[in-house]
């Protein structure tokens, strides 16, 4: 039995000119294997996870002006010696 496919959290941008479609955006970058966890119709943004091996496949989609890893950002707590 095999492991599941590790997924990467991703950021979607869509193209200026796309934003008024930003839904159907979204719809295409289902099909094109996104679990969308959000989109944010403010920024132009969708946010989401797919399999590693695929992200690829989201850059194809019409609309779609970039495709990054997501990244965490963490802050140390207040006590902590380095602010």
């Amino acid at each position: 039995m095999q492991p599941p496919p590790e997924r990467t959290d991703v950021l979607v941008s869509v193209n200026d000119e796309h934003l008024e479609r930003l839904g159907a955006v979204a719809e295409e970058l289902r099909s094109a294997g996104l679990k969308v966890n959000q989109v944010m119709d403010d920024l132009g943004v969708v946010t989401g996870s797919i399999d590693s091996a695929e992200m690829e496949r989201l850059s194809a989609v019409d609309g779609v002006a970039s495709v990054e890893r997501a990244r965490e950002v963490g802050i140390p707590p207040p006590d902590s010696p380095v602010q």
